[in-house]
């Protein structure tokens, strides 16, 4: 009797789907506001940030992320209430991949 022996099986995992964040430009909110944001909130150095807010306040909306369902909504609800509480009206856009 023959014996198969396997190699390299791996069981299929679920991969837990991922959302994009954007910032969605209102025309009110400043270059330096958002370029801050993106620094202090999404952990981007600061030519990454300075690149997303030119994107942001040109094309009006600009990508700052890719993260689990999750971390995306909080990332998202920090900019909202950073932004109201310096009297901007921005808004994030949570987004499945």
């Amino acid at each position: 009797m023959a014996i198969e022996i396997r190699t390299n099986f791996f069981p299929p995992v679920d991969q837990a789907k991922m959302y994009f964040v954007y910032i969605i430009y209102d025309k009110y909110v400043s270059w330096e506001f958002c370029v801050q944001t993106l620094m202090d909130t999404f952990h981007k150095n600061q030519e990454d940030a300075m690149l997303i807010a030119d994107e942001i306040t040109t094309n009006g909306e600009g990508l700052c992320g890719v993260y689990l369902f999750d971390v995306a909504e909080t990332k998202a609800e920090l900019v909202e209430t950073k932004a109201k509480d310096q009297g901007f009206s921005i808004r994030c856009l949570v987004e499945e991949v």
